[in-house]
C-alpha cells in the first residue's frame, strides 16, 4: 500500500542536530542493498568473567572510582587492516566492519586518530538493525583525534564508515577498545540484563514526591560513561555570564586518563507516574529519546583538595541545552556552616537518575587528604558506586560539592544509616574553578543561582514565531496571510499589534486580543491581500505586547518568500518512489536555471511513496532535474528487498496533459535524470 502525501509548492528537508551526532538518517547498510552476511567480523577473544566478578564484588561497595559496566579490549582496527569498501555506483565509498564479543549485552567503542571530512559519517548499529548510534561527523573532530561512542545493544555489531566521492580517502581512524557490556545501561530493549534496576532498593526516583521542586536541578545531571567502561555522575554548572557554556562539575577521582572520549548521557529517568520509591517495584524504563548525549570533554580544572574537576563539554552548544531542556545548576562557594539540609541527585550503579535527602546539617571534614561536605546519615535515599562526582545541593537549591566517597548504602528498602562525603567547592573555588564560573568580566562573586536557558526573561516579549501564507507559488493575484503568533514574555498576553507588509510597502495593521499564556502560541488569520505578480517577500512583526514597549524586538518579526504567477499555469508532479525515498530529491528550473521548485528526499517505504505536489509556472519551458544519491535511478526492484521501480509524471492541470514522464528503462537513470518539458497557454491547446 503506498501512501499519499500532498505537499504545496515547496518541499525541504531539515537535518535535527544534536550535540556531537547529527541525524542523517539511517546508515546506508539499512537500505537492503548490502549483504550483511559477507561483512567481515573481528571477534573478540573472550575474558574470564569470574576474576571480573571477584573484582566487581571489591569495587562495587567503592565510591571512589567509577563504577565498571564493561570489560575493555585493546585492538587496532582500520580501514586499511580491517573490513572491506564498497563503491557505490555514484562514486561514494562504504566500508563496514562486523565486531563481535560472544554474550555481550552491549558493545561501545573508543576511537583513536579521528578525523572525518566533510559529508563524511560514522555509524555503529546491531547485526539485526534494531538500534544504532551516530552519526558521528566531522563535528565530532578533536585536536586530540579521541572519540568515545554510546552503547549499542547485542553482542555482534556492524562499523559502518561512509565517504562521499568528492573526498575520498581524506577519511582517518583507529578503533583502540572495544568495551564488552556485560551490565549495560542503555534502555532501548527491556528484555536484556541491564543496570536499569541495579542501584538498591531503598533508592528514591528523581520523580517521587522526594524530588518535587527539584525539577530544574535535575535537569542540570547527567550521567557519563568514562573511559569507555565506567560510570560516574555530574552536573551542568552555571557561571554569572548566563550565557550557556557547558562547564560541567565532577570528581577528580572519576579522570583517570583523558576526557575525550567521555560520553554525558542527560535527561535519564524513569516517567512520572512510574517512578519507585524506595521500594522492590522496579524503575520503569524512560524509552525515547536516546539520544540527548554528548561526546568529549576538556579538563579546566582538577585537583585533590576537594576531589574536584571543572570540565567543559566540547560542541555542546546552548542550542543543544535549549533543545535537550538542560538546566545549568547554581552554585555557593562561601563554604559556610550555615547548610541547613542537602540533597543529592545522582546514577547509582549506573541506574536512572535518584535522589537522596540529609535533614540535618552537613559539617566540615577531612577525607583521605580532601576537604569535604560529612553527611552522617541520609533520613531518605542513598548513593552508590556510580553517584561518584554528582552535586550536592544545600537547602537553596545551589551545589557546594560533588561526592567523593562513603559508606552509605541500602538495607532493602532502608539505608544502612551510615556516611557519605563530599568534596567541598568552596575549597575548590580558589584553586582555578572560580576564573571560569564567576569571571571578572561577568562579576566575580560566591554565589549565584541556577539559569534555564528556556525560561522567558522578559515581561511582555510577542513575536510573530512562523508565517504559513503566503509561501511558495501561486498562480492568482491575492492569498490570505496565515502567521503564528508567539508569547515570548512571562506576563500572560492579552493584546498585542500585528505589523503586516509587501516588500516593505504600505504597513497594515492587525490589533489582535485574546489570553495566551507564557510560551504558548495562536494561529493569526489575516485579511485577503492582493499581490503583483513576481517574486515578493510578505513581512509580519508585532508591537505593543499588553499595550506596553515589548522588552525584547529581537523575536518580533518573520518573513516568507512567494512568487505570483498570474496567468500562469497549475502544474502537478505526481513522484512514485521505490523503496529508498531518501536517495531521491528533485528540482524544476527555468532557462536560466532558476530553482522553480523542489523536493526530497523523502522517506524509506516498502512498496514506496507517492509524493504529489501542485505548483504554478509561467508560459515557457523547464527543466525537471531527478537525482539520486546511491547512483542506481529509482530500480528499486533489481534488489530482493524491493518489489517497486519509482516513475513521475508532471501534468497540467487544466486540462490532464502529461507534460513530461520517466525516460530511463527500468527506471534506471543513475545519478541524474535531465526531463525537458514546457507550459502553454490552454487558448493554444495544452
Amino acid at each position: 500500500m503506498k501512501k499519499i502525501l500532498t505537499l504545496i509548492a515547496t518541499i525541504i528537508l531539515t537535518f535535527g542536530v544534536n550535540a556531537q551526532t547529527t541525524n542523517l538518517g539511517n546508515p546506508i547498510g539499512w537500505n537492503g542493498k548490502f549483504e550483511v552476511k559477507n561483512i567481515p567480523v573481528q571477534s573478540m577473544l573472550g575474558f574470564n568473567q569470574s576474576i571480573v566478578d571477584a573484582e566487581d564484588a571489591v569495587n562495587d561497595v567503592r565510591k571512589d572510582r567509577p563504577w565498571r559496566f564493561g570489560y575493555k579490549y585493546n585492538v587496532n582496527y582500520t580501514t586499511q587492516n580491517s573490513g572491506f569498501w564498497t563503491t557505490l555506483p555514484n562514486g561514494d565509498k562504504v566500508w563496514q566492519l562486523a565486531i563481535e564479543s560472544k554474550d555481550a549485552i552491549t558493545i561501545n567503542l573508543l576511537f583513536e586518530n579521528y578525523d572525518l571530512p566533510t559529508g563524511a559519517s560514522l555509524y555503529l548499529y546491531d547485526i539485526k538493525q534494531t538500534n544504532k548510534v551516530g552519526a558521528y561527523t566531522e563535528r565530532n573532530n578533536r585536536a586530540d583525534g579521541e572519540l568515545g561512542t554510546e552503547l549499542v545493544h547485542g553482542d555482534k555489531i556492524i562499523v559502518e564508515y561512509f565517504e562521499p566521492a568528492a573526498v575520498v580517502g581524506q577519511g582517518d581512524f583507529t578503533i583502540s577498545h572495544v568495551i564488552h557490556g556485560y551490565r549495560s545501561l542503555d534502555p532501548i530493549q527491556k528484555d536484556l540484563a541491564k543496570a536499569l534496576n541495579s542501584s538498591g532498593d531503598c533508592n528514591i526516583d528523581v520523580n517521587c514526591p522526594l524530588g518535587n521542586g527539584w525539577d530544574n536541578e535535575i535537569r542540570s545531571v547527567a550521567m557519563i560513561v568514562v573511559g569507555g567502561s565506567g560510570i560516574c555522575t555530574g552536573a551542568l554548572i552555571n557561571n554569572t555570564c548566563d550565557n550557556g557554556t557547558a562547564y560541567f562539575l565532577t570528581a577528580n577521582h572519576c579522570l583517570g586518563g583523558g576526557t575525550g572520549n567521555w560520553a554525558f548521557r542527560f535527561n535519564w529517568k524513569s516517567p512520572p507516574g512510574t517512578e519507585s520509591c524506595a521500594t522492590t517495584a522496579n524503575s520503569v524504563d524512560p524509552g525515547p529519546p536516546y539520544d540527548q548525549t554528548a561526546n568529549g570533554a576538556t579538563t579546566l580544572v582538577s585537583g585533590t583538595a576537594a576531589d574536584h574537576a571543572l570540565l567543559q563539554i566540547d560542541n555542546m552548544t546552548l542550542t543543544d541545552a535549549q533543545t535537550w531542556n538542560c538546566f545549568y545548576a547554581g552554585w555557593d562557594a562561601t563554604d559556610a556552616t550555615t547548610v541547613t539540609e542537602a540533597t543529592g541527585i545522582h546514577h547509582p550503579s549506573g541506574d536512572v537518575m535518584k535522589i537522596c535527602r540529609e535533614n540535618n546539617s552537613p559539617f566540615h571534614q577531612n577525607a583521605a587528604g580532601a576537604a569535604v561536605w560529612y553527611i552522617n546519615q541520609w533520613e531518605e535515599g542513598v548513593t552508590e558506586p556510580g553517584s561518584s562526582g554528582s552535586p550536592l545541593f544545600d537547602q537553596n537549591h545551589r551545589i557546594i560539592g560533588q561526592l567523593y566517597g562513603g559508606a552509605a548504602a541500602c538495607s532493602g528498602t532502608n539505608n544502612n544509616g551510615q556516611y557519605d562525603y563530599y568534596g567541598r567547592l568552596g575549597v575548590s573555588w580558589g584553586n582555578g574553578i572560580d576564573a571560569y564560573l564567576a569571571p571578572n568580566s561577568c562579576g566575580s562573586s560566591t554565589t549565584n543561582d541556577g539559569w534555564d536557558p528556556n525560561a522567558p526573561t522578559a515581561p511582555d516579549d510577542a513575536g510573530v514565531s512562523g508565517v504559513s501564507s503566503p509561501d511558495g507559488a501561486y498562480c492568482v493575484d491575492n492569498f490570505d496571510p496565515e502567521l503564528t503568533l508567539k508569547n515570548f514574555g512571562a506576563n500572560a498576553l492579552t493584546s498585542v499589534t500585528i505589523n503586516y507588509d509587501i516588500d516593505g510597502g504600505v504597513n497594515n495593521t492587525f490589533n489582535w486580543t485574546g489570553t495566551l499564556a507564557a510560551g504558548a502560541t495562536a494561529t493569526i488569520n489575516l485579511p485577503n491581500m492582493i499581490t503583483t505578480g513576481g517574486a515578493h517577500s510578505f513581512n509580519a512583526y508585532t508591537t505593543l505586547p499588553n499595550g506596553n514597549t515589548d522588552s525584547n524586538p529581537n523575536n518580533d518579526g518573520q518573513s516568507s518568500s512567494y512568487t505570483a504567477t498570474i496567468g500562469g499555469q497549475d502544474v502537478t508532479l505526481d513522484l512514485n518512489t521505490d523503496c529508498w525515498g531518501s536517495e531521491t530529491t528533485w528540482t524544476i528550473e527555468d532557462a536560466s536555471s532558476n530553482v522553480m521548485a523542489s523536493g526530497g528526499p523523502y522517506s524509506d517505504v516498502t512498496g514506496g511513496e507517492l509524493i504529489t505536489v501542485n505548483f504554478c509556472l509561467a508560459i515557457g519551458c523547464y527543466d525537471f532535474i531527478i537525482n539520486d544519491t546511491y547512483g542506481d535511478g529509482m530500480y528499486g526492484s533489481q534488489w530482493n528487498t524491493c518489489t517497486v521501480d519509482g516513475d513521475y509524471t508532471i501534468t497540467a492541470v487544466a486540462n490532464g496533459t502529461v507534460l513530461a514522464s520517466i525516460q530511463a528503462a527500468n527506471s534506471d537513470f543513475g545519478n541524474q535524470e535531465v526531463n525537458n518539458f514546457c507550459v502553454t497557454s490552454p487558448a493554444h491547446g495544452l
